[in-house]
């Protein structure tokens, strides 16, 4: 996890309380918010998160979801001078998108942190992948006062969080119980680390079946892959595919041979980092000739390595960071 804690959380919220911040601390905060801003951006994945569910002591039957974010500054004046689009994408599926938030940044004096307000599109609307933001006001946008999240940096990162008690919404869109709704953030270089509550009115889990634990996502380093395959007899040469798009947290790419009885095969690609153990963190490279089957091999590599390789004689390829 970031180097934060709980505890460095709980000195932000009670700094953000403290009245009548000193002038060269809010010019802190106008220094810290385009790092901030430039930090947050990216594609973020929790494959790491989920391939060590059992290491990290999830239930067999409460397993973290799988979940993919991609976070981009978007033009819309009209919310903000500063504001990001976040799309997230679940079970590494890129039509299953889940939430979409645009985020409008400021800094605040009174809280002496930067606050960044959560606004969400209307109803079921959905934001198109190439929208033109340039139109959208906040009037046309789903806000709730108290439900802001707060940020200071702490060190080389970021922490956030939602004041206590101060987010109250009503779940099943308007229609049912109150929720108070919390959230405490760690963001570093290469770590996104999220909890977000629910408690209904007498303080509980208004999702029981979702452990209150943090969803742990890791940067997305894009790499470009090769595929090469020798065509089945009595076919000759070889199958080759380039420019396959991937990233090293559980991203995918999949190839059918142009054969009379066609083939498949994909790369999946993980950064994997050890949650316990002695084993050491690899760059890592699976072959499989299913989907949604175990590997039929692997290769790996240092984690900073900016290229990695296979060669089974049945397939070979390579991908370069």
């Amino acid at each position: 996890m970031p180097v934060v804690s709980l505890l460095a959380l709980s000195a932000g919220r009670a700094a953000a309380g403290d009245p009548a911040p000193a002038p060269q601390a809010v010019a802190v905060l106008e220094r810290d918010l385009p790092r901030l801003v430039e930090m947050f951006q990216g594609d973020w994945d929790n494959a790491d998160h989920i391939g060590f569910a059992a290491e990290l002591g999830f239930p067999d039957d409460t397993p973290p979801i799988r979940r993919h974010l991609t976070i981009r500054r978007v033009e819309a004046p009209g919310l903000g001078p500063i504001v990001l689009r976040l799309d997230e994408y679940r079970n590494n599926d890129s039509a299953d998108l889940g939430r979409q938030r645009l985020y409008a940044f400021a800094v605040d004096p009174a809280k002496m942190a930067i606050r960044m307000d959560v606004l969400t599109p209307p109803g079921e609307d959905r934001l198109d992948p190439d929208a033109d933001h340039s139109g959208l006001t906040r009037a046309a946008m789903r806000f709730n006062p108290g439900c802001e999240t707060l940020w200071r940096r702490n060190a080389d990162q970021f922490v956030g969080w939602i004041e206590d008690g101060a987010c109250r919404v009503r779940s099943q869109g308007g229609a049912g119980p109150e929720l108070t709704i919390g959230a405490e953030i760690a963001l570093s270089a290469d770590q996104l680390w999220m909890t977000e509550t629910a408690r209904d009115g007498r303080g509980r889990n208004a999702f029981p079946d979702q452990p209150e634990a943090p969803v742990q996502y890791r940067r997305a380093t894009a790499f470009t892959c090769w595929i090469a395959v020798p065509r089945q007899a009595p076919q000759e040469g070889w199958f080759h595919a380039r420019d396959l798009a991937i990233h090293d947290q559980g991203g995918e790419a999949w190839v059918t041979t142009d054969e009379a009885t066609p083939r498949t095969y994909g790369f999946r690609m993980r950064n994997v980092r050890w949650p316990t153990g002695l084993n050491a963190d690899a760059l890592t490279l699976y072959v499989h000739d299913q989907r949604d089957a175990p590997a039929i091999s692997y290769a790996w590599a240092s984690p900073d390595a900016t290229r990695i390789g296979i060669n089974l004689r049945t397939l070979q390829g390579s991908c370069s960071r």
